[in-house]
Parts: structure tokens; C-alpha cells; sequence
């Protein structure tokens, strides 16, 4: 059975740290083992993300080099997932993207589920947006005139890479309130999460990440009330998503409304 791979990385593409959270929270539930790396020396600047020293249990100095890792993590059922998580790379992007892919290829992996977060106006009270479409690939036409244009990051340059070369690749990115996003956001890991559960046959263990997501919307809720512009603003917000998620004034709409107004005219009479 082929492989499902699924990449987060971590800086201006993992607001809240709602990517890297859910590969985590999957290194968490599930068994795993370390299958691969690329080596941070060509493509991190290591003065945005630096080396880091710890003391093992040994009692022996490391060196943890901010690699971007791959791990083999076996669901109880279903294909097994390599899991790819690291910082975003500072250079060599195209080449970064290639060793990537050619890892993924050895693994046997025929599809990818690209996760990333990104900064927006939504309120934390409200269920947070999370967006997801099949890649096209490089040359496909697409018809949507209100796609993105805009600044990207590499999870969106390697999903262009992985669905060229035939992998089908599935972007999944999930709207973080910006202001809160000094924190991690456990709701916009749970948000992630549920929609990664369409595309893999194992039920994804949740508790505890829902407990922390309601926690997370508690102390945000706090907040709110300790501060009146705060407050305000979370309401405006409140305010404009419940009207833009009415249902649009469609003529079909418009025309079964008054199908069921003279349905009910007709049970009156």
C-alpha cells in the first residue's frame, strides 16, 4: 500500500503553529520512527534559525541542527504517513523542494497533504476557515479568477513540485485570528486536523487537543473582556462573517422561498 505524506513547516507559513502542530500532535498519537532528513547546512540561515545545545539523559552535550525531518508514522490502519516537518528553508528553494520530493518518492508515497496557517480577520469565537483543494499541476488551466495572487512560501512552491511530478497533492491551509497570534492556537491545530481526517482512513485521536482548544478560546474570551477595543473588534468581526456566510439571494433561492410560502398559504386556507 502506497504511502500519504504530509509537510509543515514552520515561520511565516505556520501561524499560530497550526502546521507544525498538527504533525506534531501526530508524532504524539501514533507510533513513529525517523526515516529520513535534509540537511540544514545549504538552505537554513542558522541566524533565523539557529542551532540549539541541550544535555542529554546521558549527561552528553548535542548539537540539534534545525534539519527538516521526515518520520514513518504507522496509523492502526490505512497507509502508513511520512510525516515532513522543519523550518521554512532561507535558500535554494527549487533544490530544497527537489530533495524533498526525491525522498518522498524512495518512501513510496503517491500522495502529499500540504498543511500551512495563515494571519486573518476571523474571529476566535467562530469556527476558524479552513480552506482545501486539490493542486493543479504547473501547466492545468485553472477557471477560478479569484485564486490568490500574491507573496508564497515554500509548502505552496514544493505542493507545485510534488503534484508535477505526478504525486496528488491536496493543500489544506486553516485562517488564525492575527490578534492572537503571538501564541500557539490549539484550535487551528483542531481545524487542521479534522480536515486531514477526510483524506486518511485512521480516526485521529483528538481529546486532549480539544480540551486545549476550548481552553485556548476561554482565555481568549478573557482577554475580550478585559480590554473594550479588543472586545469591539472581536464583535465586528462576529458581525461580518455570520452575514457573509447567509445564504446568497439566488433566484432559485428567491423562488423556493416562495414555493414554501404558498405551500403554507395553501395549509392555512
Amino acid at each position: 500500500m502506497s504511502r500519504i505524506a504530509i509537510t509543515a513547516f514552520s515561520g511565516w507559513n505556520d501561524a499560530g503553529e497550526a502546521a507544525t502542530g498538527v504533525v506534531e500532535h501526530l508524532l504524539e498519537v501514533w507510533p513513529s520512527r525517523p526515516v529520513g532528513a535534509v540537511d540544514a547546512e545549504e538552505f537554513i540561515d542558522f541566524q533565523v534559525n539557529r542551532p540549539e545545545i541541550s544535555t542529554t539523559e546521558e549527561g552528553l552535550r548535542v548539537v540539534d541542527w534545525p534539519d527538516t525531518r521526515l518520520h514513518l508514522i504507522t496509523p492502526p490502519r490505512g497507509p502508513e504517513i511520512v510525516a515532513v516537518i522543519g523550518p521554512e528553508p532561507s535558500l535554494r528553494w527549487k533544490r530544497f523542494c527537489d530533495e524533498v520530493l526525491e525522498q518522498l518518492q524512495a518512501l513510496d508515497v503517491s500522495s502529499v497533504v500540504s498543511l500551512g496557517a495563515l494571519l486573518a480577520d476571523s474571529p476566535h469565537s467562530r469556527p476558524l476557515p479552513v480552506s482545501s483543494e486539490v493542486e493543479p499541476v504547473p501547466a492545468q488551466r485553472v477557471e477560478n479568477s479569484e485564486q490568490y495572487s500574491g507573496p508564497i512560501g515554500v509548502p505552496t512552491i514544493l505542493a507545485r513540485r510534488t503534484a508535477s511530478a505526478g504525486l496528488r497533492t491536496t493543500s489544506i491551509w486553516v485562517q488564525v485570528p492575527h490578534y492572537v497570534s503571538q501564541n500557539s492556537s490549539p484550535k487551528a491545530v483542531l481545524g487542521l486536523v479534522r480536515e486531514v481526517q477526510e483524506l486518511i482512513s485512521a480516526p485521529i485521536p483528538v481529546g486532549e487537543l480539544v480540551e486545549d482548544a476550548e481552553a485556548w478560546e476561554r482565555g481568549v474570551d478573557e482577554l475580550a473582556r478585559t480590554d473594550e477595543d479588543v472586545a469591539e473588534y472581536v464583535r465586528r468581526l462576529e458581525r461580518a462573517q455570520d452575514a457573509a456566510e447567509l445564504p446568497e439571494a439566488s433566484g432559485d433561492a428567491i423562488a423556493k422561498e416562495f414555493e414554501q410560502f404558498l405551500r403554507r398559504r395553501r395549509e392555512t386556507d
